[in-house]
């Protein structure tokens, strides 16, 4: 038997959360994905969720490197890493016109993540090679993202934290739906 890491625990908790919203109807659970890296060996974990009937989504991203894990395995402290922990990322995806709504959208957002994270806006156009490349940029990108990159790594001593996370997860998908 092995002794769980902070990852598999993180994993598990917020696994658990998000189908559980999604039993309670209160958001749909889109996709999941479970890696295991063998050339860096690293592990990532990524579940998307919706609103029920909602555009936009949402995608919570760990992972965790094996600095990471070996920091923790050895109970190492490695100075230029820190503390060993894991990194989580979430994503909002909307479709590319409303990246018109960009400035709405960021301030809607900031007040709930400022503290934690950047936001980090980005868009995804995707080109047809017959047709000039100003036609795709012109029509708002096929999609616009927003990240919260968190400032710092997570460790068990935080995981009392994800029903805040999701509930503010929630309200930013609502933010995002109503156009900020």
């Amino acid at each position: 038997m092995f002794d769980p890491t902070i990852f598999d625990n993180w994993k598990v908790v917020l696994e658990g959360a998000m189908y559980d919203l999604d039993r309670e109807g209160d958001a749909e659970v889109i996709g999941r994905a479970d890696y295991v890296d063998l050339a860096t060996m690293s592990r990532s974990f990524r579940i998307g969720v919706r609103r029920p009937a909602g555009g936009c989504r949402a995608e919570l991203r760990l992972s965790s490197g094996l600095a990471d894990f070996a920091a923790e395995r050895y109970e190492l402290r490695l100075t230029e890493l820190g503390a060993p922990g894991i990194r989580l990322e979430l994503r909002f995806t909307l479709p590319g016109e409303r990246l018109k709504d960009a400035k709405a959208l960021h301030d809607a957002l900031q007040p709930l993540w400022a503290t934690e994270g950047e936001l980090c806006h980005r868009v995804r156009i995707e080109l047809d090679p017959a047709a000039p490349p100003a036609s795709a940029a012109a029509a708002g990108g096929s999609a616009y993202e927003i990240a919260v990159l968190f400032h710092e790594k997570l460790n068990e001593d935080r995981i009392g934290d994800v029903n805040g996370l999701l509930d503010r997860l929630l309200a930013s998908l609502d933010a995002l739906e109503d156009g900020g």
